[in-house]
């Protein structure tokens, strides 16, 4: 009897809020990551996408044009690396060319950089980097075009002067031109700031002063995209080159003197040139109202 009579009494007490034990703290440690959070703890474990899939989506991103030539470098440099591929079989041989049909020598040897190792690495940085803003810059059928132009052009020369290939010439050639594209930017190189435009030169200086030896393949391939670049006005956009602009506003200028000349009845003075051409209405003007007076 005194043992239900002491239950009853204890049993309100313990189901009372007040005498229920505290839940203990989280740790800041066990609580769950915001989603953010996780979704980058998870790349960088390598979950969900992973490595491969990373590279994937990097590979992709490359245009066409210029992806093409990275896989076919890639392939090349496997190939040789492997024994598969002797050098010679890529490289420019007008013989095998014209006589024996060999059409890919211009193409194997404007994508053959050596096999895998460091130097590879670098071209493909340089051929990456460049032809990619290049090719955004034009489009990929005027790439092409410019490319393959290049491309031909390396190709006499490396048969000229006996060199067997020409991929560093075409990788130079790009850079150029996709410099001259946007001349009035800078670009950092080893803690100095570079003009845009100069910075093939710059790489010329550098590729000397590593190696010890004369670039002779990539100075052609800068004269061979400078010469494209004079000579194909589809490669000179209006920003980058001022004297264009200049013309064209004298094409302007002429056409409205012709079009100003034609509506106040013509005269002897030079095309475009508007001060002479309103004179000598002015005066045609004065002469035929001093004959009617």
């Amino acid at each position: 009897m005194r043992s239900a009579v002491l239950l009853a009494l204890v049993a309100p007490a313990c189901a009372s809020p007040s005498l229920t034990p505290p839940r203990r703290p989280t740790s800041p440690a066990l609580r769950p990551l915001p989603r953010s959070s996780a979704d980058s703890v998870r790349r960088l474990r390598g979950g969900d996408d992973g490595p491969v899939a990373g590279l994937q989506r990097a590979y992709l991103g490359v245009p066409v044009a210029t992806r093409s030539w990275l896989s076919a470098v890639l392939g090349l440099a496997a190939l040789s690396q492997a024994g598969l591929v002797s050098e010679e079989a890529l490289a420019v041989d007008a013989a095998a060319f014209s006589g024996r049909l060999q059409l890919w020598r211009p193409l194997t040897a404007a994508a053959f950089v050596g096999g895998v190792g460091p130097q590879l690495l670098q071209k493909l940085y340089y051929g990456i980097s460049f032809g990619r803003e290049l090719e955004r810059e034009l489009g990929t059928p005027e790439f092409l075009r410019a490319s393959l132009s290049v491309v031909a052009s390396l190709t006499l020369v490396c048969h000229v002067l006996g060199w067997p290939h020409s991929a560093d010439g075409l990788i130079m050639a790009v850079t150029l031109l996709a410099c001259l594209q946007n001349p009035a930017r800078s670009v950092s190189m080893y803690g100095m700031a570079i003009p845009y435009q100069y910075l093939p030169l710059a790489q010329l200086a550098m590729s000397y002063l590593f190696t010890q030896q004369v670039p002779w393949v990539d100075i052609a391939g800068l004269f061979v995209g400078y010469v494209h670049y004079l000579l194909n006005d589809n490669l000179k956009p209006d920003e980058a080159v001022p004297t264009l602009l200049k013309e064209k506003g004298r094409a302007a200028d002429a056409k409205a003197a012709r079009a100003a000349g034609a509506k106040g009845g013509g005269g002897g003075g030079k095309p475009g040139d508007r001060r002479r051409k309103a004179r000598i209405v002015t005066v045609g003007a004065g002469a035929s109202c001093g004959a009617g007076g």
